[in-house]
Protein backbone atom coordinates (compact mmCIF):
# COMPACT_ATOMS: atom_id res chain seq x y z
CA UNK A 1 0.00 0.00 0.00
CA UNK A 2 2.79 2.56 0.59
CA UNK A 3 4.49 1.47 -2.44
CA UNK A 4 1.38 2.35 -4.33
CA UNK A 5 0.88 5.43 -2.57
CA UNK A 6 4.21 7.22 -3.24
CA UNK A 7 4.32 6.25 -6.95
CA UNK A 8 1.46 7.98 -7.14
CA UNK A 9 1.73 10.74 -5.64
CA UNK A 10 5.38 10.89 -6.99
CA UNK A 11 3.64 10.38 -10.89
CA UNK A 12 1.61 13.24 -9.87
CA UNK A 13 4.56 15.26 -9.02
CA UNK A 14 6.22 14.80 -12.67
CA UNK A 15 2.82 14.92 -14.37
CA UNK A 16 1.95 18.27 -12.96
CA UNK A 17 4.75 20.36 -13.84
CA UNK A 18 5.30 18.60 -16.99
CA UNK A 19 1.35 19.90 -17.92
CA UNK A 20 2.53 23.61 -16.93
CA UNK A 21 5.53 22.84 -19.40
CA UNK A 22 3.48 22.06 -22.57
CA UNK A 23 1.11 24.66 -21.57
CA UNK A 24 3.69 27.42 -21.42
CA UNK A 25 5.84 26.03 -24.85
CA UNK A 26 2.17 25.71 -26.20
CA UNK A 27 0.77 29.71 -25.56
CA UNK A 28 3.82 31.09 -26.14
CA UNK A 29 4.25 29.79 -29.57
CA UNK A 30 0.53 29.56 -30.88
CA UNK A 31 -0.74 32.58 -28.33
CA UNK A 32 -4.02 33.56 -26.71
CA UNK A 33 -6.30 32.02 -30.11
CA UNK A 34 -4.29 28.88 -30.61
CA UNK A 35 -4.33 28.32 -26.87
CA UNK A 36 -8.59 28.72 -26.97
CA UNK A 37 -8.58 26.36 -30.08
CA UNK A 38 -6.84 23.66 -28.56
CA UNK A 39 -8.95 24.58 -25.15
CA UNK A 40 -11.96 23.48 -27.24
CA UNK A 41 -10.76 20.45 -28.88
CA UNK A 42 -8.93 19.37 -25.43
CA UNK A 43 -12.62 20.09 -23.61
CA UNK A 44 -14.23 18.04 -26.32
CA UNK A 45 -12.24 15.07 -26.47
CA UNK A 46 -12.93 15.34 -22.31
CA UNK A 47 -16.71 15.19 -22.88
CA UNK A 48 -15.96 12.01 -25.69
CA UNK A 49 -14.02 10.75 -22.55
CA UNK A 50 -16.63 10.91 -19.76
CA UNK A 51 -19.22 9.30 -21.98
CA UNK A 52 -16.72 6.59 -23.11
CA UNK A 53 -16.48 5.68 -19.92
CA UNK A 54 -19.72 4.53 -18.67
CA UNK A 55 -18.20 1.29 -20.42
CA UNK A 56 -14.93 1.81 -19.89
CA UNK A 57 -14.26 3.65 -17.19
CA UNK A 58 -13.42 3.37 -13.73
CA UNK A 59 -16.30 0.43 -13.28
CA UNK A 60 -13.84 -1.74 -14.52
CA UNK A 61 -11.62 -1.49 -11.57
CA UNK A 62 -14.43 -2.96 -9.91
CA UNK A 63 -15.40 -5.46 -12.21
CA UNK A 64 -12.00 -6.75 -13.87
CA UNK A 65 -11.41 -9.10 -10.77
CA UNK A 66 -15.04 -10.65 -10.96
CA UNK A 67 -15.31 -11.40 -14.55
CA UNK A 68 -13.22 -12.77 -17.49
CA UNK A 69 -11.47 -9.69 -18.79
CA UNK A 70 -12.67 -10.39 -22.84
CA UNK A 71 -16.19 -9.94 -21.60
CA UNK A 72 -15.22 -6.16 -20.47
CA UNK A 73 -12.79 -5.19 -23.10
CA UNK A 74 -15.05 -6.00 -26.20
CA UNK A 75 -18.15 -3.87 -25.22
CA UNK A 76 -15.59 -1.30 -23.99
CA UNK A 77 -13.53 -1.14 -26.87
CA UNK A 78 -17.00 -0.94 -29.18
CA UNK A 79 -18.65 1.69 -27.06
CA UNK A 80 -15.27 4.04 -27.26
CA UNK A 81 -15.38 3.64 -30.86
CA UNK A 82 -18.63 4.45 -31.35
CA UNK A 83 -18.73 7.11 -28.55
CA UNK A 84 -15.69 8.67 -30.45
CA UNK A 85 -16.36 8.62 -34.24
CA UNK A 86 -20.75 9.84 -33.64
CA UNK A 87 -19.91 12.29 -30.66
CA UNK A 88 -17.20 14.11 -32.65
CA UNK A 89 -19.84 14.51 -35.75
CA UNK A 90 -21.90 15.86 -33.59
CA UNK A 91 -19.57 18.05 -31.37
CA UNK A 92 -18.63 19.43 -35.17
CA UNK A 93 -22.07 19.78 -35.78
CA UNK A 94 -23.10 21.64 -33.19
CA UNK A 95 -20.19 24.10 -33.23
CA UNK A 96 -18.51 23.05 -30.09
CA UNK A 97 -15.40 22.24 -31.77
CA UNK A 98 -13.77 24.01 -34.89
CA UNK A 99 -14.96 21.67 -38.20
CA UNK A 100 -11.18 21.29 -39.22
CA UNK A 101 -10.60 19.32 -36.00
CA UNK A 102 -13.41 16.55 -35.99
CA UNK A 103 -11.68 14.02 -37.66
CA UNK A 104 -8.98 14.68 -35.54
CA UNK A 105 -10.88 14.78 -32.42
CA UNK A 106 -12.28 11.20 -33.24
CA UNK A 107 -8.99 9.52 -33.76
CA UNK A 108 -7.33 11.26 -30.43
CA UNK A 109 -10.63 10.57 -28.94
CA UNK A 110 -10.47 6.64 -29.76
CA UNK A 111 -6.59 6.73 -28.81
CA UNK A 112 -7.71 7.94 -24.92
CA UNK A 113 -10.26 5.67 -24.64
CA UNK A 114 -8.07 3.00 -25.25
CA UNK A 115 -4.84 4.02 -22.98
CA UNK A 116 -7.54 4.63 -19.97
CA UNK A 117 -9.71 1.05 -20.95
CA UNK A 118 -5.70 -0.19 -20.97
CA UNK A 119 -5.15 1.67 -17.30
CA UNK A 120 -8.15 0.69 -15.68
CA UNK A 121 -7.97 -3.09 -16.46
CA UNK A 122 -3.88 -2.35 -14.45
CA UNK A 123 -5.97 -1.14 -11.22
CA UNK A 124 -8.11 -3.44 -11.71
CA UNK A 125 -5.46 -5.80 -11.29
CA UNK A 126 -3.87 -4.18 -9.18
CA UNK A 127 -0.71 -3.25 -10.91
CA UNK A 128 -0.69 0.49 -9.95
CA UNK A 129 3.24 0.72 -10.52
CA UNK A 130 2.76 -0.12 -14.26
CA UNK A 131 -0.39 2.64 -14.56
CA UNK A 132 1.70 5.72 -13.11
CA UNK A 133 4.66 4.21 -15.93
CA UNK A 134 2.16 4.92 -18.66
CA UNK A 135 1.13 7.70 -17.52
CA UNK A 136 4.20 9.63 -17.00
CA UNK A 137 5.35 8.32 -20.11
CA UNK A 138 2.32 9.52 -22.52
CA UNK A 139 2.89 12.92 -21.04
CA UNK A 140 6.41 13.29 -21.41
CA UNK A 141 6.00 12.08 -24.74
CA UNK A 142 3.17 15.33 -25.43
CA UNK A 143 6.43 17.69 -24.20
CA UNK A 144 8.89 15.81 -26.13
CA UNK A 145 7.03 15.72 -29.18
CA UNK A 146 5.76 19.29 -29.03
CA UNK A 147 9.37 20.21 -28.86
CA UNK A 148 10.41 18.56 -31.72
CA UNK A 149 7.61 19.99 -33.59
CA UNK A 150 7.71 23.60 -32.68
CA UNK A 151 11.26 24.05 -32.10
CA UNK A 152 13.55 21.28 -34.34
CA UNK A 153 11.05 21.23 -37.49
CA UNK A 154 9.46 24.58 -37.66
CA UNK A 155 5.92 23.17 -37.45
CA UNK A 156 4.32 25.76 -35.15
CA UNK A 157 0.78 24.83 -35.81
CA UNK A 158 -2.10 23.65 -33.88
CA UNK A 159 -2.16 20.19 -36.07
CA UNK A 160 1.20 19.71 -34.56
CA UNK A 161 -0.42 19.78 -30.76
CA UNK A 162 -2.51 17.39 -31.85
CA UNK A 163 0.01 15.20 -33.69
CA UNK A 164 2.16 15.20 -30.14
CA UNK A 165 -0.98 13.65 -28.50
CA UNK A 166 -1.25 10.99 -31.43
CA UNK A 167 2.17 9.82 -30.58
CA UNK A 168 2.33 10.40 -26.66
CA UNK A 169 -0.87 8.13 -26.82
CA UNK A 170 0.34 5.33 -29.43
CA UNK A 171 3.31 4.96 -27.08
CA UNK A 172 1.29 5.23 -24.17
CA UNK A 173 -1.41 2.57 -25.52
CA UNK A 174 1.63 -0.20 -26.16
CA UNK A 175 3.32 0.56 -22.87
CA UNK A 176 -0.24 0.20 -20.68
CA UNK A 177 -0.85 -3.35 -22.31
CA UNK A 178 1.82 -4.54 -19.75
CA UNK A 179 -0.06 -6.78 -17.28
CA UNK A 180 -3.16 -6.23 -18.59
CA UNK A 181 -3.73 -9.93 -20.48
CA UNK A 182 -1.90 -12.16 -17.61
CA UNK A 183 -4.00 -14.06 -14.49
CA UNK A 184 -7.32 -13.19 -16.43
CA UNK A 185 -10.00 -15.67 -16.10
CA UNK A 186 -11.39 -17.37 -19.41
CA UNK A 187 -14.98 -17.11 -20.69
CA UNK A 188 -17.14 -16.88 -23.72
CA UNK A 189 -16.71 -13.42 -26.00
CA UNK A 190 -20.14 -11.89 -24.90
CA UNK A 191 -21.92 -12.03 -21.70
CA UNK A 192 -25.71 -9.60 -22.31
CA UNK A 193 -25.79 -9.93 -18.55
CA UNK A 194 -22.87 -8.55 -17.05
CA UNK A 195 -22.99 -5.74 -20.47
CA UNK A 196 -26.17 -4.42 -18.37
CA UNK A 197 -24.64 -4.50 -15.05
CA UNK A 198 -21.52 -2.19 -16.96
CA UNK A 199 -23.91 0.03 -18.14
CA UNK A 200 -25.59 0.63 -14.58
CA UNK A 201 -22.30 0.49 -12.19
CA UNK A 202 -20.43 3.35 -14.79
CA UNK A 203 -23.30 5.34 -15.31
CA UNK A 204 -23.81 5.88 -11.67
CA UNK A 205 -20.33 6.49 -11.28
CA UNK A 206 -19.76 9.04 -13.99
CA UNK A 207 -22.86 10.96 -13.12
CA UNK A 208 -20.95 13.24 -10.93
CA UNK A 209 -17.95 13.36 -12.83
CA UNK A 210 -20.08 14.46 -15.88
CA UNK A 211 -21.69 17.31 -14.27
CA UNK A 212 -18.58 17.93 -12.85
CA UNK A 213 -16.81 18.67 -16.21
CA UNK A 214 -19.25 20.98 -17.02
CA UNK A 215 -19.17 22.34 -13.50
CA UNK A 216 -15.52 23.27 -14.50
CA UNK A 217 -15.70 23.92 -18.15
CA UNK A 218 -18.72 25.29 -19.39
CA UNK A 219 -17.55 28.62 -19.26
CA UNK A 220 -15.25 27.97 -21.88
CA UNK A 221 -18.43 27.52 -24.57
CA UNK A 222 -19.93 30.88 -22.58
CA UNK A 223 -16.69 32.50 -23.64
CA UNK A 224 -16.20 31.64 -26.77
CA UNK A 225 -20.23 32.19 -27.39
CA UNK A 226 -20.08 35.98 -25.92
CA UNK A 227 -16.57 36.60 -27.20
CA UNK A 228 -13.19 34.98 -29.09
CA UNK A 229 -11.17 32.33 -29.03
CA UNK A 230 -8.45 34.97 -28.05
CA UNK A 231 -10.14 35.48 -24.79
CA UNK A 232 -10.64 31.92 -24.10
CA UNK A 233 -7.02 30.87 -24.43
CA UNK A 234 -6.72 33.83 -21.52
CA UNK A 235 -8.69 32.52 -19.35
CA UNK A 236 -8.02 28.70 -19.90
CA UNK A 237 -4.16 29.51 -18.91
CA UNK A 238 -5.10 30.96 -15.92
CA UNK A 239 -7.53 28.69 -15.25
CA UNK A 240 -4.32 26.02 -15.86
CA UNK A 241 -2.16 27.66 -13.74
CA UNK A 242 -4.76 27.85 -10.48
CA UNK A 243 -5.85 24.61 -10.81
CA UNK A 244 -2.12 23.12 -10.46
CA UNK A 245 -2.24 24.52 -6.69
CA UNK A 246 -4.42 21.46 -6.49
CA UNK A 247 -1.50 18.69 -6.95
CA UNK A 248 -0.98 18.55 -3.36
CA UNK A 249 -4.29 18.23 -2.45
CA UNK A 250 -4.75 15.24 -4.27
CA UNK A 251 -1.65 13.62 -3.16
CA UNK A 252 -2.77 14.45 0.52
CA UNK A 253 -6.66 13.55 -0.16
CA UNK A 254 -5.35 9.87 -1.81
CA UNK A 255 -3.51 9.18 1.56
CA UNK A 256 -7.05 10.27 3.63
CA UNK A 257 -8.51 8.05 1.10
CA UNK A 258 -6.52 4.97 1.78
CA UNK A 259 -7.07 5.63 5.07
CA UNK A 260 -10.62 6.26 5.43
CA UNK A 261 -11.69 3.29 3.55
CA UNK A 262 -9.70 0.46 5.81
CA UNK A 263 -10.80 1.47 9.00
CA UNK A 264 -13.57 1.30 10.52
CA UNK A 265 -13.19 3.83 13.21
CA UNK A 266 -15.59 6.92 12.45
CA UNK A 267 -14.10 9.24 15.12
CA UNK A 268 -10.43 8.49 13.50
CA UNK A 269 -12.27 8.72 9.88
CA UNK A 270 -13.40 12.30 11.29
CA UNK A 271 -10.36 13.34 13.09
CA UNK A 272 -8.25 12.78 9.91
CA UNK A 273 -10.72 14.75 7.37
CA UNK A 274 -10.86 17.72 10.10
CA UNK A 275 -6.81 17.68 10.12
CA UNK A 276 -6.62 17.34 6.62
CA UNK A 277 -9.12 19.86 5.65
CA UNK A 278 -6.88 22.31 8.19
CA UNK A 279 -3.48 21.40 6.65
CA UNK A 280 -4.81 21.32 2.77
CA UNK A 281 -6.18 24.74 3.80
CA UNK A 282 -3.18 26.59 5.07
CA UNK A 283 -1.20 25.31 2.24
CA UNK A 284 -3.89 26.14 -0.56
CA UNK A 285 -3.96 29.70 0.86
CA UNK A 286 -0.24 30.13 0.73
CA UNK A 287 0.14 29.19 -2.86
CA UNK A 288 -2.82 31.24 -4.07
CA UNK A 289 -1.71 33.98 -2.18
CA UNK A 290 1.66 33.64 -4.20
CA UNK A 291 0.12 33.42 -7.32
CA UNK A 292 -1.87 36.72 -6.84
CA UNK A 293 0.95 38.56 -5.86
CA UNK A 294 2.49 37.92 -9.25
CA UNK A 295 2.07 41.34 -11.90
CA UNK A 296 0.71 41.10 -14.83
CA UNK A 297 4.27 41.56 -16.89
CA UNK A 298 5.82 38.04 -15.04
CA UNK A 299 2.96 36.54 -17.45
CA UNK A 300 3.64 38.19 -20.12
CA UNK A 301 7.14 37.40 -19.68
CA UNK A 302 6.61 33.82 -18.95
CA UNK A 303 4.13 33.20 -22.32
CA UNK A 304 3.78 36.27 -24.11
CA UNK A 305 1.64 40.01 -24.55
CA UNK A 306 -1.68 38.18 -25.48
CA UNK A 307 -1.97 36.93 -21.92
CA UNK A 308 -1.67 40.17 -20.04
CA UNK A 309 -5.08 39.59 -18.18
CA UNK A 310 -3.78 36.26 -16.93
CA UNK A 311 -3.65 37.84 -13.03
CA UNK A 312 -7.43 39.09 -13.39
CA UNK A 313 -8.49 35.19 -14.09
CA UNK A 314 -6.13 34.00 -10.93
CA UNK A 315 -7.89 36.53 -8.77
CA UNK A 316 -11.45 35.65 -9.58
CA UNK A 317 -10.78 32.20 -9.49
CA UNK A 318 -9.29 32.23 -5.96
CA UNK A 319 -11.81 31.78 -3.59
CA UNK A 320 -12.95 28.98 -5.80
CA UNK A 321 -9.29 27.22 -5.84
CA UNK A 322 -9.37 26.92 -2.37
CA UNK A 323 -12.98 25.71 -2.01
CA UNK A 324 -11.84 22.57 -4.04
CA UNK A 325 -8.61 22.12 -2.49
CA UNK A 326 -11.43 21.55 0.65
CA UNK A 327 -13.73 19.95 -1.00
CA UNK A 328 -11.13 17.03 -2.37
CA UNK A 329 -11.29 16.40 1.65
CA UNK A 330 -15.23 15.97 1.99
CA UNK A 331 -15.44 14.07 -1.27
CA UNK A 332 -12.48 11.07 -0.29
CA UNK A 333 -14.50 11.20 3.09
CA UNK A 334 -17.75 10.29 1.61
CA UNK A 335 -16.28 7.93 -1.12
CA UNK A 336 -14.33 6.06 2.10
CA UNK A 337 -17.26 5.84 3.95
CA UNK A 338 -19.12 4.50 1.73
CA UNK A 339 -21.44 8.05 0.61
CA UNK A 340 -20.31 8.75 -2.95
CA UNK A 341 -24.38 10.26 -3.58
CA UNK A 342 -23.09 13.40 -1.75
CA UNK A 343 -20.41 14.07 -3.89
CA UNK A 344 -22.90 14.08 -6.74
CA UNK A 345 -25.36 16.11 -5.23
CA UNK A 346 -22.74 18.92 -4.73
CA UNK A 347 -21.45 18.64 -8.28
CA UNK A 348 -25.13 19.40 -8.98
CA UNK A 349 -25.13 22.31 -7.07
CA UNK A 350 -22.31 23.17 -8.57
CA UNK A 351 -23.10 22.89 -11.72
CA UNK A 352 -26.76 24.69 -11.65
CA UNK A 353 -24.78 28.06 -10.16
CA UNK A 354 -22.70 27.86 -13.55
CA UNK A 355 -25.77 27.84 -15.63
CA UNK A 356 -27.32 30.54 -13.22
CA UNK A 357 -24.54 32.63 -13.56
CA UNK A 358 -22.47 31.88 -15.97
CA UNK A 359 -25.00 33.32 -18.72
CA UNK A 360 -24.73 36.31 -16.38
CA UNK A 361 -21.45 37.17 -15.31
CA UNK A 362 -19.63 36.35 -18.08
CA UNK A 363 -21.73 38.32 -21.09
CA UNK A 364 -21.08 41.29 -18.41
CA UNK A 365 -17.32 40.34 -16.91
CA UNK A 366 -15.99 38.59 -19.45
CA UNK A 367 -13.20 36.43 -18.29
CA UNK A 368 -13.34 38.35 -14.81
CA UNK A 369 -17.13 36.74 -14.64
CA UNK A 370 -16.33 33.39 -15.42
CA UNK A 371 -13.36 33.21 -12.79
CA UNK A 372 -16.21 34.60 -10.25
CA UNK A 373 -19.07 32.34 -11.45
CA UNK A 374 -16.35 29.37 -11.21
CA UNK A 375 -15.37 30.58 -7.42
CA UNK A 376 -19.49 30.39 -6.37
CA UNK A 377 -20.29 27.37 -8.03
CA UNK A 378 -17.14 25.76 -6.35
CA UNK A 379 -17.65 27.41 -3.13
CA UNK A 380 -21.55 26.40 -2.55
CA UNK A 381 -21.13 22.39 -3.54
CA UNK A 382 -18.04 22.56 -0.43
CA UNK A 383 -20.66 24.14 1.71
CA UNK A 384 -23.15 21.73 0.79
CA UNK A 385 -20.45 18.56 1.59
CA UNK A 386 -18.99 21.07 5.15
CA UNK A 387 -22.97 20.94 6.34
CA UNK A 388 -23.35 17.31 5.69
CA UNK A 389 -19.82 16.05 6.94
CA UNK A 390 -20.80 18.17 9.92
CA UNK A 391 -23.94 16.42 10.46
CA UNK A 392 -22.77 13.04 9.73
CA UNK A 393 -19.76 13.52 11.84
CA UNK A 394 -21.28 15.20 14.64
CA UNK A 395 -19.07 17.58 15.40
CA UNK A 396 -19.19 21.30 16.14
CA UNK A 397 -18.05 24.82 14.12
CA UNK A 398 -15.16 24.70 16.59
CA UNK A 399 -13.73 21.80 15.61
CA UNK A 400 -12.91 23.65 12.16
CA UNK A 401 -10.21 25.98 13.90
CA UNK A 402 -6.62 25.47 13.53
CA UNK A 403 -4.82 24.41 16.53
CA UNK A 404 -0.85 22.99 16.67
CA UNK A 405 -1.93 19.46 17.63
CA UNK A 406 -4.01 18.96 14.07
CA UNK A 407 -0.90 19.79 11.94
CA UNK A 408 1.12 17.32 14.22
CA UNK A 409 -1.30 14.74 13.78
CA UNK A 410 -1.46 15.29 10.30
CA UNK A 411 2.67 15.44 9.66
CA UNK A 412 2.97 12.53 12.26
CA UNK A 413 0.31 10.50 9.13
CA UNK A 414 2.40 11.68 6.54
CA UNK A 415 5.48 10.55 7.99
CA UNK A 416 3.92 7.00 8.50
CA UNK A 417 3.13 6.48 4.83
CA UNK A 418 6.86 7.00 3.66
Amino acid sequence: MIRKILSTTAARLIIAPTNLAIVWLAARTLGAEGMGTISLFVLGNSILQMISAMVGGSALVYLVPRHPLIQLLIPSWLWAIVVSVAGSLLLGLFGLVPQELVFSLAVISVMQALFSINQNVQLGKEKVLQYNIAAVVQILTVLVSLAVFFELLGQRTIQSYINSLFIALFAGILISFSGVFTGGKPGKLWNSALLKEIFRFGGYLQAASFMQLFNYRLSYYIIEKYFDRATLGVFSIGVQISESVWIISKSIALVQYSRISNSTDREYAKNITIGFIKFTTIFTVLITGFLLLLPSEFFVLIFRSDFSHVNQVILSLAVGIVSVAVSLMFSHYFSGSGRPWHNTISSGIGLILTIALGFTLIPALGITGAGITASASYTAGMLYQLFVFKKIAACRWSDFFIRRKDINQIISTIKENR
